[in-house]
């Protein structure tokens, strides 16, 4: 072993400690993660990225009205169904879009008595749009995860 491979091998503890001192401070706020969740577009337009902005809340404005149009369901957990609690996450994805939606169905009463299992998600399973408008419901909600995803990457710098 040479005495440059010594002194490289040697650096990289000190360079590993330096990369997680500059990871810890460049974080995200807890805040403004929450905020882009429950109001699609808000955390890039609080980062001044406006036109990402209102295309990520429009798309999963129009992907969920598009859901409720087709009688979709907004998921809600059910006991006999441990699958219908993925259902509920990816719904609850859509922030005040999915809140909304419950306390339009349940009422505010019926919204906090009935967590979780009572909730009512709406739709009509005989309904022909039934499938697609799930789907639209979920796909807006992981896609507005996925907006929130790119908020933290934005807000630690790792993305334009």
């Amino acid at each position: 072993m040479t005495a440059k491979e010594s002194k490289s091998q040697k650096k990289r503890p000190a360079d590993a400690v330096k990369d997680q001192k500059v990871e810890g401070k460049n974080r995200a706020s807890i805040s403004l993660l929450l905020g882009s969740w429950f109001l699609p577009g808000f955390g890039h337009w609080r980062l001044g990225k406006k036109r990402r902005a209102g295309v990520f809340a429009a798309v999963v404005f129009c992907a969920f009205v598009t859901g409720v149009f087709l009688h979709g369901e907004v998921g809600t957990p059910k006991p006999a169904s441990p699958f219908s609690w993925l259902a509920a996450f990816a719904c609850l994805g859509n922030g005040i879009l999915a809140v909304g939606r419950l306390v339009w169905l349940n009422g505010l009463g019926g919204l906090v008595g009935g967590f979780p299992f009572g909730l009512q998600g709406g739709g009509s399973p005989s309904a022909a749009g039934f499938a697609y408008g799930n789907t639209f419901l979920y796909t807006a909600g992981l896609m507005n995860l996925l907006a929130v995803l790119d908020v933290s990457d934005i807000a630690r710098g790792e993305k334009d």
